[in-house]
């Protein structure tokens, strides 16, 4: 009997992506900004010179009462103080710091597409601080985001790469994130291993739903290889039922049968093997490895622990392992329940099968009668041999003689039912002979 395993990788994962960074506020640029009584020296760097400019007292006070008043959720009086302050004449730095302001007021309120006008008004003044412009291109790129227009999100993204001498593991995941949601995975991975990379070589641990952005980019670009490499690292640091089988599932489609059992086996040994799929999977794993005691004590011990339902299908599954196991006598009890239950031929010839490996003859041809009889057996002229079988150790020669005949209609069992129908005229000449001449 072959027991055939499916694990098909189509189905074996759902890419749940939860975004790894953070919104930053614009209170975070606020809260590092203090007013000035006079110009500062020219802010110098690689790329351009910038003379960074001052945010008065005045101007300062203005802004921060508007802070506190979008603290208390008071936005309308808010916004009602940054109209006031637009009045007011300002340097570009100002005005800047205005725009932010307000961005920071639509921000709370979760008004994302306000705020992204706000943030755009702030990069778009001259002369402002290129770290001003630096957190508020990273933060536009979030806001898009969270709107998921990924295409302006990325676009806002680079723009802060192009700015940025060393972009740190966090900013690499985010600009993965949004090229996985472009279906731009080929440009998506060269980022989120950075990204891993950077973590484990500052000797800390990638965070999980990183690895997941990682196994998800593998995925749709159907490398099953570097796919169970980094399921392996999911399993190991943030050991999970699904990660388990989702490799034993990846090494199934590698055609690694005995890591795809390892894996199963390590899981269920850690006690993360809690549902029946999973535990139906480990048995099958068990059985195409040849090792059918195991499979039955485990798809047994599922069933009194009502992990498994006794149902017809895993009843079946049962009995073949007990069959391969050759504990006949439990697999001809677990047999006739599943048979029972489900009324398939397939399941009376599984029974008729066993009944013949004790010689139980009338029992095995009752229950293949009965399989032909219901029929849908996806080997028919199987059943025809067997009970071509089960009638010649019955001595009945002249039915067995028919069952072949059946059997040799199928091109599939025409040599075997040949050789049969062989052997019985021999046989049949044998005893003529014999009678003859007693």
């Amino acid at each position: 009997m072959t027991i055939v395993l499916k694990h098909p990788v189509a189905v074996l994962m759902t890419a749940l992506l939860a975004y790894g960074a953070t919104m930053v506020a614009p209170a975070a640029v606020w809260a590092q900004t203090k007013p000035e009584a006079e110009e500062q020296e020219p802010a110098v760097d690689k790329k351009r010179v910038r003379r960074a400019q001052t945010l008065r007292p005045h101007i300062y006070k203005k802004l921060d009462a508007a802070r506190a008043l979008a603290d208390e959720k008071k936005y309308s009086e808010a916004l009602e103080e940054l109209n006031a302050v637009e009045k007011i004449k300002r340097n570009s730095y100002e005005q800047a710091m205005t725009h932010n302001m307000f961005a920071y007021v639509y921000f709370n309120q979760e008004d994302y597409k306000n705020a992204i006008v706000a943030y755009k008004n702030v990069v778009e003044t001259k002369n402002i601080p290129e770290s001003l412009e630096q957190t508020t291109l990273y933060s536009l790129a979030k806001l898009y985001m969270i709107q998921e227009d990924y295409k302006n999100a990325l676009t806002q993204l680079n723009k802060w790469f192009a700015m940025v001498e060393k972009p740190n593991a966090e900013a690499f995941i985010l600009r993965a994130q949004m090229q996985f949601q472009l279906e731009q995975y080929q440009q998506a991975l060269p980022d989120v291993k950075k990204a891993i990379a950077m973590t484990k070589e500052q000797g800390n641990q990638p965070k999980e739903n990183w690895l997941l952005l990682e196994r998800a980019v593998y995925y749709q670009n159907k490398d099953f290889k570097n796919l169970a490499r980094c399921l392996q690292d999911l399993s190991i640091l943030y050991p999970k039922a699904q990660y388990w089988v989702q490799l034993a599932a990846v090494y199934s489609e590698l055609g690694q049968p005995l890591k795809e059992l390892a894996a199963l086996e390590t899981a269920h040994e850690q006690g993360l093997l809690n549902k029946e799929s999973e535990l139906v999977n480990l048995a099958q794993a068990l059985l195409g490895q040849e090792i059918p005691y195991k499979a039955a004590a485990i798809l047994e011990d599922g069933m009194k622990d009502k992990k498994i339902e006794s149902s017809a299908k895993n009843l079946s599954l049962l009995g073949d392992a007990w069959m391969l196991a050759k504990e006949y006598d439990k697999a001809i009890m677990v047999m006739a329940k599943a048979a029972e239950a489900s009324q398939a031929g397939k399941d009376f010839y599984k029974l008729a099968q066993i009944h013949t490996e004790r010689q139980e003859w009338k029992q095995a041809l009752a229950n293949v009668d009965k399989a032909l009889k219901l029929g849908e057996l996806q080997q028919p002229y199987s059943a025809h041999i067997l009970k071509g079988l089960i009638l010649f150790n019955l001595d009945d020669l002249a039915y067995a003689r028919d069952s072949f005949q059946q059997a040799q209609k199928f091109a599939e069992a025409e040599k075997m039912a040949d050789q049969w129908l062989r052997y019985i005229d021999g046989e049949q000449k044998r005893r003529e002979y014999m009678a003859a001449n007693n």
